[in-house]
């Protein structure tokens, strides 16, 4: 029987643009995985722009149980170049790291909007024009505005958040 307190993390290789292949042919098979993904923002002709990249490249996370014999059809699967091992065994992920980088980036698509903010907390932008800018929440009106005070380069600027759709932040 295939028991889930003998299962752990494990890290794969991927073939060039085969994560869509691979994490379809896997969850297929019957084995759990995770791709984390963030948010980067870049500037292109005075116009920011958002996009998801993949935080380890050319990698997947799979979960299964290393006892079970079914683990070496991994290797076999499309979209799946090696399952990283070392001495013949698979090279296991610790279950903390796994949780962080779940906490992390997983499941953080409207991250404003899980977030609770009171006067005077510190936030980080993560997305749009100010990304990696810290601000200062100067008050909260309900859940259609909040400001902040945004120092840059020592001239203090005050901003509405909410009527930025393009910016998202994270309580620091």
């Amino acid at each position: 029987m295939n028991n889930i307190q003998n299962k752990k993390w494990f890290i794969i290789q991927l073939k060039p643009n085969a994560y869509e292949m691979a994490n379809r042919n896997l969850t297929r098979q019957g084995f759990e995985t995770f791709i984390p993904e963030m948010i980067v923002t870049s500037r292109k002709n005075n116009q920011y722009y958002s996009k998801k990249v993949f935080l380890f490249p050319g990698y997947m996370f799979v979960f299964f149980d290393p006892n079970f014999l079914k683990w070496k059809l991994i290797n076999s699967t499309y979209g799946v170049s090696k399952i990283l091992s070392f001495n013949n065994k698979p090279a296991e992920i610790p279950l903390d790291l796994i949780l962080a980088l779940k906490y992390r980036y997983a499941g953080n698509e409207n991250l404003t909007g899980n977030i609770d903010l009171k006067k005077g907390d510190r936030i980080k932008m993560i997305t749009g024009p100010f990304v990696n800018f810290f601000a200062k929440v100067e008050s909260v009106e309900g859940s259609n505005r909040i400001w902040v005070l945004l120092e840059n380069a020592g001239v203090i600027q005050k901003l509405n958040l909410k009527n930025r759709s393009n910016i998202d932040y994270n309580k620091v």
